[in-house]
């Protein structure tokens, strides 16, 4: 019976994981969108991009604070890979760094968008030498 008990356990576990996983890959979509209005927009939704930064990166830190948690107290492993995180992240950076300057002023990279670029990869880096850490390596 306790064997059950841990499965129930590990099954509530991983819908609440799910749900963390999907909430911010929701968010992210939201905020990458959000993102890109502002940019091509000439920064006329500079406020919104300001509350969309903070949610955002509190979610991040939520989720992958968790995860580090449960990857050194428990066997996880996640099949979730966070470099596509910073692919995506960084692709959407480098669109806009390349663009702002033929614009010829027009649109201009977001402050927040920089800071929640580097945000997102330095929490990836944080998160990878959590995991070599633990593995060992």
């Amino acid at each position: 019976m306790p064997k059950q008990n841990k499965n129930i356990k590990k099954d509530i576990w991983l819908s609440e994981r799910f749900d963390l996983k999907v909430i911010l890959n929701i968010w992210t979509f939201v905020t990458i969108i959000l993102f890109s209005i502002d940019f091509f927009s000439g920064n006329t939704y500079d406020s919104a991009a300001s509350v969309i930064s903070v949610i955002y990166l509190a979610l991040l830190g939520i989720y992958v604070g968790e995860k580090e948690f449960i990857r050194w107290k428990t066997d996880f492993y996640s099949k979730f890979s966070g470099e596509v995180f910073v692919a995506v992240w960084t692709t959407v950076m480098v669109i806009f760094v390349i663009a702002a300057p033929l614009s010829q002023g027009f649109f201009r990279v977001p402050a927040e968008f920089a800071v929640v670029y580097t945000s997102v990869v330095g929490v990836f880096a944080i998160s990878q030498h959590s995991n070599l850490k633990r593995q060992g390596k």
